[in-house]
């Protein structure tokens, strides 16, 4: 009886000794890269507690609030697709001007809706492109329309991204279902300048 309690009690010394043996190797770890890493830490500002970094988006319910707050008076579209109509307006920071227009559920049964009907319209002072679309675009063309030269990425028939500059202002629009060129011309050509764009 008495060996099989030395037998345990060794046991348990063993794996007390493995477990601290585990925590100890674990914190020899952690205490080396801490010392390698101290000298990159240094040069860093420490973060300051209760302090937020501010968001460059800022949302409103209308295109008149926006514009207010960018101080800009907004050339908008006048003429989109039947059944699209605004969802959401938003700044980033004050310079790009944001407005999402997605498709009404049934207007055109045949759209579908997880595909994600809707047209991005950005308007900025900002020089150079302000679409925020990456994509590799299979044609690259750029054709006048009302004079204003436009730049329309897609494919050999459909346009994804329309760009262009009119009156100081930078224009872009982002179809995530394309349209034909002839379309996209129609809502360009259809572009005006508002002193009031209610949502």
């Amino acid at each position: 009886m008495t060996s099989l309690l030395k037998k345990s009690f060794l046991m348990a010394l063993a794996c007390v000794f493995v477990g601290t043996y585990g925590v100890v190797e674990a914190q020899d770890a952690m205490e080396a890269q801490t010392k390698v890493s101290s000298p990159l830490e240094m040069t860093v500002e420490p973060a300051v507690p209760g302090v937020v970094m501010p968001s460059p988006v800022h949302v409103f319910t209308t295109v008149k609030e926006a514009a207010e707050y960018m101080n800009i008076t907004p050339q908008m579209p006048k003429l989109l697709p039947v059944g699209f109509n605004i969802q959401s307006v938003i700044t980033l920071e004050k310079d790009i001007l944001q407005v999402v227009y997605v498709y009404e559920p049934g207007a055109e049964p045949y759209y579908n809706q997880a595909g994600g009907a809707y047209i991005i319209y950005r308007s900025s002072k900002l020089p150079g492109d302000i679409s925020g679309d990456h994509k590799i675009h299979k044609v690259i063309e750029t054709e006048g329309v009302d004079g204003i030269k436009v730049t329309f990425k897609g494919s050999d028939n459909m346009v994804y991204l329309a760009s262009w500059i009119k009156d100081g202002q930078n224009h872009s629009l982002d179809f995530y279902r394309p349209v034909t060129r002839d379309v996209a011309k129609a809502i360009i050509h259809n572009i005006v300048e508002e002193i009031s764009h209610t949502k």
